[in-house]
């Protein structure tokens, strides 16, 4: 297997950038801690960003030309010219030590977002689906640190990462009714290699996925469970990944600062950076959130 590397494409700093996404020819990601959403030019470098004001684990476009944020414990409405939020919903998680991680869109438009402790709790996290009428059904409970999704090309599977567990999950999907069920492990990751995190599909519906403190991206065939492919990352926190570009042909890569010594940010000063990777493989358009208004 030829090991790739990923080059910086943004040097950024973040605590905890997340959740990347190729929207309208730019690249976009949280940064978790300090509550922002970032918008990058890849073509004149030029990074924009907004400041929610509270802990932003999500965001994704609405179909209306919007942003749905997914801060803390709240799912809001941003305009991202004017900056207006309105509140969509708001989840009582019985904690303040518990906020919303990681979420996207399936093709029907629904958002799908888990929560996790702030302080390490287990099983005081789960796994939701804000369906298009603005109303949050709960699949899955005793969740630790809800993580990456993402679904095959034909939406008849669905990927899911917790983070502790070590696993790629896969639960069958019901595209029509938002439906998840028969949730089964399809890769178990060793420990010393790095936690799953945040991930991506491609077009021949293969896994990517983040591996924070792994200073990679493992790519796994998504029936097999075999892995087929590795990015290397000159950063040891990795968090997720997204395909973008005007082709989709490019790998997207966002890193932390969270969790390093000073002796580790030293040793890897790129971290919290935004990294590039090209690609022999395309992935998928992502959705936006399509809000049925009542």
């Amino acid at each position: 297997m030829k090991r790739k590397s990923a080059e910086l494409l943004y040097d950024g700093k973040a605590e905890l950038a997340e959740g990347p996404l190729w929207h309208n020819g730019s690249l976009w990601w949280v940064n978790i801690e300090t509550g922002e959403l970032n918008r990058f030019d890849v073509n004149s470098g030029r990074c924009e960003s907004r400041g929610t004001g509270d802990l932003l684990g999500a965001a994704v476009p609405t179909d209306d030309g919007r942003w749905l944020l997914a801060r803390r414990d709240q799912l809001q409405l941003l305009d991202w010219e004017t900056g207006k939020v309105d509140v969509l919903n708001h989840l009582d998680f019985g904690s303040p030590n518990v906020r919303f991680n990681d979420g996207k869109c399936d093709a029907a438009g629904r958002f799908w977002i888990g929560s996790m402790s702030l302080n390490g709790d287990t099983d005081s996290g789960a796994f939701y689906c804000l369906n298009n009428d603005g109303k949050v059904v709960t699949w899955l409970t005793h969740i630790t640190i809800s993580n990456g999704l993402g679904w095959t090309s034909d939406c008849s599977r669905m990927f899911y990462v917790d983070t502790p567990t070590q696993r790629i999950d896969v639960l069958d999907f019901d595209l029509k009714h938002g439906k998840i069920e028969n949730r089964r492990p399809l890769v178990e990751i060793p420990r010393h290699i790095g936690f799953p995190d945040g991930l991506t599909v491609d077009a021949d519906d293969n896994v990517w996925v983040a591996l924070w403190g792994g200073s990679a991206v493992h790519c796994y065939d998504g029936n097999t469970g075999k892995q087929i492919d590795c990015i290397a990352v000159p950063a040891p926190q990795v968090t997720a990944c997204c395909f973008g570009g005007d082709d989709l042909n490019e790998l997207f890569i966002t890193t932390a600062k969270t969790g390093l010594d000073n002796t580790a940010k030293t040793a890897s000063p790129l971290s919290g950076g935004v990294f590039r990777c090209p690609m022999s493989v395309k992935g998928t358009a992502s959705h936006p959130f399509r809000y049925q208004r009542s």
